[in-house]
């Protein structure tokens, strides 16, 4: 009987450990995929740019926009936002294209993001602030990442008629 009583505490330490290393390696709170991440910061850099193409030169096309590339992710933890849990992603990007001169393109640019699990594993949704009165704390919005199409995806070119 005393064997089985010493056993007990080992057995709670063993599953405390397990329970931790589910944690850490993202089984309980997982990170978002890094796509769902880069199309979250372009999804809010296109937005920015779009804003500004129409408000300083409406005859800009949507050719002329930059893209992101080079993305680090310094930290990832899991937060709440109006008590809901979600994901804050903070690191850096760089940008390519649209016009920018190269010092442009080397110039660093920092992100902080909020992202919500949707209701699937794949599923996430960026969230982004809404400030109705200045003086009020913001209202956070969901909204659905837009993923470029992979090449995987584009449609394959259809095989010419004989006829």
């Amino acid at each position: 009987m005393g064997f089985i009583a010493s056993i007990r505490p080992i057995r709670g330490v063993v599953l405390l450990v397990l329970c931790l290393a589910l944690w850490g390696c993202g089984l309980v709170n997982p990170r978002p995929p890094r796509a769902v991440i880069e199309g979250a910061i372009a999804q809010t850099l296109t937005q920015t740019q779009t804003i500004l193409y129409r408000e300083l030169a409406p005859a800009a096309g949507a050719a002329g926009l930059a893209q992101v590339s080079g993305i680090r992710i310094r930290d990832h933890h899991w937060t709440s936002l109006d008590n809901q849990p979600v994901v804050e992603v903070v690191g850096t990007y760089h940008l390519k294209g649209g016009g920018l001169t190269s010092s442009q393109r080397r110039q660093v640019r920092a992100f902080d993001i909020y992202l919500q699990r949707g209701s699937t594993q794949a599923d996430w949704r960026l969230l982004a602030p809404s400030i109705d009165d200045v003086s009020a704390s913001p209202q956070w919005i969901p909204l659905p990442i837009r993923q470029p199409p992979s090449p995987k995806e584009s449609p394959a070119k259809s095989p010419k008629d004989p006829a």
